[in-house]
């Protein structure tokens, strides 16, 4: 992941806003099942930011696996119809996106 750091600092940002999101969503989840999922996420999308903040060899594996669980967890929220799983879906959509992205 040999990137700028103008273009690292965009990805540690999304993957806190992502973050931020599962987080916010984990703690209104009800009966939606999908806390636990959020919660996961938001430590991955959390510790891949510290890792490409430090330009840490083991990024790129954890990368891959920020973008596959932010899938999953987009997936199960955007089937929710409320305000804090559609937000959380969409910064999870974003974070896998731009992580791609910086991949190739």
């Amino acid at each position: 992941m040999a990137q700028t750091p103008k273009s690292n600092f965009q990805h540690m940002k999304d993957c806190m806003d992502s973050s931020a999101a599962c987080l916010n969503c984990a703690e209104h989840a009800n009966s939606e099942g999908c806390a636990r999922t959020c919660r996961i996420n938001a430590e991955l999308a959390s510790c891949t930011a510290k890792l490409i903040s430090l330009n840490a060899p083991q990024v790129n594996t954890l990368v891959d696996l920020t973008i596959k669980s932010s899938q999953d967890c987009a997936e199960i929220c955007i089937k929710h119809n409320n305000d804090h799983c559609q937000t959380c879906a969409h910064a999870c959509q974003n974070l896998a996106e731009n992580l791609r992205q910086c991949q190739t």
